[in-house]
């Protein structure tokens, strides 16, 4: 028998950790957020420099992260270093792109996870420095669909 898991129940909260779900909850939020809304063309998986970029909007890359670890109300990323996701930033930044960072835990913050992967945290710290758009939606999870539950603010960082 196969199966196929799509989330766990963590203190009452399920929480999607399937990432082949991501792209098509950020072609959602993309089509719904009002940050998004002047944009007419999205197109996916595009090439921009040395990576694939998640998203292009009108000629404008978006990198799009999925946030699970939250600590103390704060929602954390990355969870494991990530040279990949360093090199994204960068990518945005050389572009001057924007990020979109989905939060599927409850938070009451985000920022860079600076104890498991300081080099991505200065790299988006760098981003944030020089107005890279950096958004955040709260997406929430149960038995029967995905949805989205608002903004959720940047700490310092």
């Amino acid at each position: 028998m196969d199966y196929y898991l799509k989330a766990v129940k963590i203190n009452d909260e399920w929480v999607l950790i399937n990432t082949a779900l991501h792209s098509k909850i950020a072609l959602k939020l993309i089509k719904l957020l009002p940050e998004f809304s002047e944009y007419k063309k999205i197109e996916k998986e595009k090439s921009i420099g040395h990576n694939r970029i998640d998203f292009v909007l009108d000629g404008i890359p978006l990198e799009f992260k999925g946030v699970t670890l939250v600590k103390d109300g704060f929602a954390l990323f990355p969870d494991a270093p990530t040279k990949r996701g360093f090199r994204y930033v960068n990518e945005i930044i050389k572009y001057n792109g924007m990020l979109l960072f989905s939060i599927f835990r409850n938070a009451n913050k985000f920022k860079p996870n600076i104890e498991t992967d300081p080099e991505f945290s200065k790299k988006l710290s760098e981003a944030r420095q020089k107005k890279i758009p950096i958004y955040t939606a709260r997406i929430k999870f149960d038995e029967q669909k995905v949805y989205y539950a608002g903004k959720i603010p940047l700490a310092d960082f």
